[in-house]
């Protein structure tokens, strides 16, 4: 009679557990979809025109040049360099309410022409409404020739490359 009772008991905890983790896996799935971040849009010539990396903050824009630039300069976008140049990646954000100060971090890798990431970069921002931040890197000995690229991301989301040349 023990042994029943002990099995009954046994078999109604794993019924239990079983029951209980589903609720909590229906309660989450939802929750899980909404922040899961969607992937880039490519513009015509592959650029950059959103990337959502969480539910209140975006990346609107990536641009290479030699200088930083403000918000109304970002069409004059630079895609070859020389070897004493320094080069400057200008990252375009939004957030969905203009008001809400959303804090994230920006994070951007540059990697040279055989692959190799040769510096990596990362910063904490509080994003409010439309806003520009931008990372340099130079080479004190001189670039070598070569394409290069750099990866920028938010909160660890999608990541957005830009490529560049070196001649």
């Amino acid at each position: 009679m023990k042994h029943r009772t002990y099995l009954l008991t046994g078999a109604s905890l794993v019924v239990f557990a079983c029951l209980l983790a589903a609720c909590e896996r229906q309660g989450a799935t939802p929750q899980r979809a909404a922040e899961a971040p969607s992937p880039a849009v490519l513009g015509k010539d592959n650029t950059v025109m959103a990337v959502s990396t969480s539910p209140a903050v975006s990346i609107t824009g990536v641009e290479l040049g030699s200088a930083a630039m403000r918000p109304q300069d970002l069409p004059k976008r630079q895609k070859s360099f020389t070897t004493g140049d320094t080069v400057v990646v200008t990252i375009k954000t939004a957030t969905r309410d203009a008001q809400a100060r959303v804090p994230g971090r920006l994070k951007v890798r540059w990697i040279d022409p055989a692959g190799k990431v040769f510096n990596e970069e990362a910063k904490p921002v509080t994003f409010k409404g439309a806003g520009v931040d931008d990372f340099r890197v130079a080479e004190p000995m001189g670039w070598k020739s070569g394409n290069y690229r750099v990866e920028v991301s938010l909160d660890g989301g999608p990541v957005v490359q830009e490529g560049f040349f070196v001649r």
